[in-house]
């Protein structure tokens, strides 16, 4: 049984980006691949460990920095879950959050970043596409996610978002995973991969 975890959905849930859990379930359903869609709430104590795929969608800048006050507790907990090769997603501008676990810095634009975009990556064929509209990019060119064609990458290149074994950050919306089948797909056999069935 696949475990789901969607943090936080009531607070980051802007540009409709729970439908990347939409897209990763219906692809798990075409499969007919058990799972179960967890959602946590800021009451609930987390236990990363019961987790297979972890999801952070794109909110408001309070919603965002009370998250990561919320977080601050696990950040050993986190960088465990990411050493130990568990999946976790984080699209918009939800990709600040993760910037006190050090392992990238974040840049701050006052004049918001709106671009639609297109884009390649190592993990699948095929482009990507999706949609800008964020405050914050990664000021790093190391670890990169995506290749941009069109839009606006790290430190004001063409390379965008941060990957490091399966910890996945991008300031790209759409929803991503349900507009990028390719990209979708490369999860799903990623968390089968991880999570072989009986």
């Amino acid at each position: 049984m696949i475990t789901i975890a969607h943090l936080y959905p009531y607070e980051l849930s802007l540009y409709g980006e729970n439908g990347n859990i939409k897209a990763l379930t219906y692809m798990l359903d075409k499969e007919n691949i058990k799972y179960k869609v967890v959602l946590i709430d800021k009451e609930d104590k987390l236990e990363l460990n019961k987790y297979d795929f972890i999801y952070f969608g794109s909110g408001r800048p309070k919603m965002l920095e009370d998250v990561k006050k919320r977080l601050l507790p696990y950040k050993e907990d986190l960088l465990a879950y990411i050493n130990n090769d568990k999946i976790l997603l984080a699209t918009g501008n939800a990709i600040s959050i993760f910037s006190f676990l050090g392992l990238y810095d974040i840049k701050y634009y006052e004049k918001r970043v709106v671009h639609d975009c297109l884009a390649t990556t190592s993990l699948c064929k095929g482009l990507i596409k999706g949609f800008q509209n964020t405050e914050y990019l990664i000021d790093s060119t190391q670890n990169i996610l995506f290749n941009i064609n069109e839009g606006v990458g790290n430190h004001n290149t063409l390379l965008e978002g941060f990957n490091t074994k399966n910890f996945y950050a991008t300031s790209i919306i759409g929803p991503l995973l349900a507009r990028n089948d390719n990209l979708c797909k490369y999860f799903i056999d990623l968390l089968i991969k991880n999570n072989p069935l009986d």
